[in-house]
Parts: C-alpha cells; structure tokens; sequence
C-alpha cells in the first residue's frame, strides 16, 4: 500500500548534498479572482481550444488528488544535479566540476534537448498553464520559481510536458541521460495534489534524489 509516509530520508535515495530546508511557499488562492481576470481566463481558455492538449488548470477547486478522478494533464521532467562549487580563489572544486552529476553535465544535457526538439524558454511565472513543450530556466541552487513550492533540495533544471510529447521527450531523456539522473511527474491538480504527483505517480530514470514532500 502507500499509507506510509516518503521523506528526503529514505533509504533508497544516494547519499547526496542537501540544501537546509526552505518553507514551501503557500499556493495562489483561485478563488477570490475578480469577475475581470476570471473572464480573462475563459477567453485564454476559448483561445487554447485549437490546441487539443492545452493544459487546462485554471482552478484547483474540487481536486480529490484520488487516483484517476481527472485523467493527468501535462508532465514535468526534472534532471537534477550537483550544485556548483568554487574555491576560494573562484576556480571550481574539482571533485564536482569532474563528476557526471555536476552542472556542466546537466547544462550540456539540455543544450542537447533543447536543440533536438526545438524547444522554446517557459515562462517561469506560469509553472502549470501552459500549451506547448518549453523548458523552464536553470534552479541552479534549488530553490523553485517564483510560483514553485521549491520541493527540490537540489539544483535541477525542467521541461514543460504536454500530454501529446510524452511519448517523444521521456524515452529520449531515458536514451540520452548518461548518468544524469531525472525525474518525470504529471501534473495532475496544480499545487493540490503535488506531493502525490511527485512521489507516488512519478518515475524516475536512474536513482531517486530527495523531495520535501511527504505522503499522509
């Protein structure tokens, strides 16, 4: 079953460095939206109707966070990495700089992706509405966007989803990883039910990296 709770400590997960812990931000309240912006929403959203996988959240009212109570609506792909370190005189630490998990390695990776898909920059203010595969900027100190909970302890970088390229992205994140190692959740109810999205539907390529969340 999953009654047990998953922390940063479990036993499975390497024995990597840990940023001190940071307090999630609380998610936005949907609903005291004035009539102006939910009208604008509805418009954006009449607008996004071409697109057949339009991500949709524009409420996180009624969310179970039950399994298949709404089918998934998009994914994130997050590739996480050594933070970078430099000496004292600026010069990089070479136990990272050298290591397969370190910020060169997981930048290169998304040069590479980016240019294979041809994938746009996401606007880092909207982590959920969005319409088509973008990457979001380099946390490069694990710290989360501007809207993010932060559930990373560690740097990563991330890829905007939509339903329709995950058959494309993830088997070539999979392919093309080395011994970078990244996780893929979907995106089910906005901040509502993340802690599900991140812990018990996602998958992970190579080994698991800690994550704040914890499951009641």
């Amino acid at each position: 079953g999953h009654n047990s709770r998953l922390s940063a400590s479990s036993s499975d997960q390497p024995n990597l460095p840990h940023a001190p812990p940071r307090t999630a931000r609380t998610p936005p309240d949907t609903s005291r939206m004035s009539m102006v912006q939910q009208l604008a929403l509805l418009l954006v959203a009449g607008l996004d109707l071409a697109n057949a996988h339009a991500h949709p959240v524009r409420s996180e009212q009624g969310c179970t966070c039950e399994p298949g109570a709404r089918p998934f609506e998009s994914y994130h792909i997050h590739v996480l990495f050594y933070p970078d370190l430099v000496n004292d005189d600026g010069s990089a630490a070479p136990e990272f700089s050298n290591n397969t998990h370190s910020s060169s390695f997981a930048r290169a990776l998304r040069k590479k992706f980016v240019k294979r898909f041809n994938v746009p920059e996401c606007d880092d203010k909207n982590i959920f509405n969005l319409t088509s595969l973008c990457a979001f900027a380099v946390d490069a100190e694990g710290t989360g966007g501007i809207r993010n909970t932060a559930p990373f302890v560690n740097p990563n970088w991330a890829v905007f989803v939509p339903v329709d390229r995950y058959a494309d992205t993830v088997p070539w994140m999979m392919a093309n990883r080395g011994d970078l190692d990244f996780l893929v959740h979907p995106n089910s109810c906005g901040f509502t039910c993340s802690p599900k999205d991140h812990l018990l539907w996602s998958l992970w390529g190579g080994n698991k990296w800690p994550v704040r969340f914890t499951l009641d």
